[in-house]
């Protein structure tokens, strides 16, 4: 069996997000292309070793560690349906990896981003993205889902449906004024480009706006794209997921607010997932040593 065959099959027997399958296809695509090893049968240990050397070469122990769980998951799908009896990279080990670039934004950093924005072509648009990332934690994936009819103005809130949400649950964040404006500016310059919009039309399309899009819809992909331009633009790294790092620890660094209440912001089913995304500073930890 051909390895894009398994990870259809391997799809097909999981309940997986698209963005896991899209991951899928991608590793296999990239082993393929390093190896030129198409099938599973031809797949052997010393192959596997010689690729990890080729990932280590020119990337970082995490990415190879993120290809390796997800190829030993396909071959373990192959092995279940007995199409082979061995998994190579059982006898491979994962790296011991301790990442260490820093998650949070400063407030000058966050500063220099609206700044950023009011100096570019539709600017303002982005200004609403990331206010809505500051203020609410939620995922790039939320965001583009979300639609006019998430949209509670009345109760202040966005309904964060399941097919958007990593979890597969649906639940409600509260928002403040400066997201309230930043949709309704939304909507009022986007109803003035496609008035017919209706309540399942997305929030934030940044397609609507640019014509230059091919596409009629925004997804994941458009927002990644924007902050890695961003990020090289104004030498700093940032992404909608380190505005979530820094919503979460600025929550849990509030004296009035407690680890549940930011778990249930951040839509976590578990706690310990939530305090993962909690990062003290050096002041943080010289505050708490200074009170012994």
């Amino acid at each position: 069996m051909k390895l894009q065959e398994l990870v259809k099959l391997h799809t097909r027997e999981n309940i997986l997000s698209e963005a896991t399958i899209d991951k899928y296809h991608s590793v296999v695509s990239i082993f393929i292309k390093d190896t030129g090893v198409k099938h599973i049968s031809a797949i052997e240990h010393e192959t596997i070793l010689k690729w990890r050397d080729d990932i280590l070469s020119r990337s970082s122990k995490g990415n190879w560690n993120n290809y390796r769980r997800h190829l030993r998951a396909l071959l373990q799908t192959a092995i279940k349906f007995e199409l082979i009896q061995e998994n190579p990279l059982t006898k491979i080990k994962s790296i011991v990896h301790y990442p260490s670039r820093r998650y949070l934004l400063s407030e000058q950093e966050i500063q220099d981003l609206f700044t950023f924005c009011n100096s570019i072509e539709y600017g303002w648009f982005w200004s609403c993205v990331i206010t809505t990332l500051h203020y609410t934690g939620i995922r790039r994936k939320q965001l583009v889902g979300l639609t006019w009819s998430d949209f509670d103005l009345d109760n202040r809130h966005l309904v964060l449906r399941a097919d958007s949400s990593k979890t597969k649950r649906e639940y409600t964040v509260p928002i403040n004024q400066q997201v309230i404006d930043s949709i309704l500016l939304v909507k009022q310059k986007t109803v003035c480009i496609v008035p017919a919009q209706d309540e399942n039309s997305q929030i934030f399309n940044i397609t609507l706006i640019k014509p230059r899009y091919k596409t009629n819809k925004m997804n994941e992909e458009h927002v990644a794209r924007f902050f890695v331009k961003t990020s090289k633009m104004l030498n700093l790294r940032v992404s909608a997921h380190r505005f979530r790092h820094t919503f979460a620890t600025k929550l849990a660094n509030n004296a009035q607010t407690n680890i549940k209440t930011v778990q249930n912001l951040l839509g976590h089913s578990n706690v310990h997932t939530t305090l993962g995304y909690v990062h003290p500073s050096m002041d943080d930890m010289r505050q708490a040593v200074d009170l012994l």
